[in-house]
């Protein structure tokens, strides 16, 4: 019984002591994560449009290359400047070293089992 006690207050204790660290100095609030961004793409010979800078979720146009992932059924984009994974689209049009243009939103956040690039959530491909 003893040893239940002093458990459950070195683990209070912690859980107390742990968040000390996670605000600001004097808040108990934990620190906000920085918002998620896209890389703006280089200035010369730029495969991205300007929109590519929008957050997560806006509306992007990207222009590259079709490779195929490690992973089976995996697409990706390379662009100039990043590499994007395609999540959905026409896979007919995405024939690898093709040059193509995709209209869609990034989803940094989204769960994959390729592990290369950024998701790309794909609404339209044009060659």
């Amino acid at each position: 019984m003893r040893l239940r006690f002093v458990a459950l207050i070195v683990l209070a204790g912690i859980g107390l002591g742990g968040l000390a660290g996670c605000g600001s100095a004097g808040s108990s609030e934990p620190a906000a994560a920085p918002p998620p961004s896209v890389i703006p793409p280089s200035s010369a010979g730029a495969s991205v449009k300007p929109d590519d800078s929008a957050p997560s979720g806006s509306a992007v146009t990207l222009r590259g290359t079709i490779k195929n992932g490690v992973e089976p059924g995996c697409v990706l984009l390379a662009t100039d400047s990043k590499t994007y994974l395609l999540v959905g689209g026409d896979r007919a049009a995405m024939k690898s070293g093709a040059q193509v243009t995709v209209y869609g939103t990034p989803q940094p956040d989204l769960m994959t089992t390729c592990q290369q690039g950024t998701p790309f959530q794909v609404t339209k491909v044009e060659s």
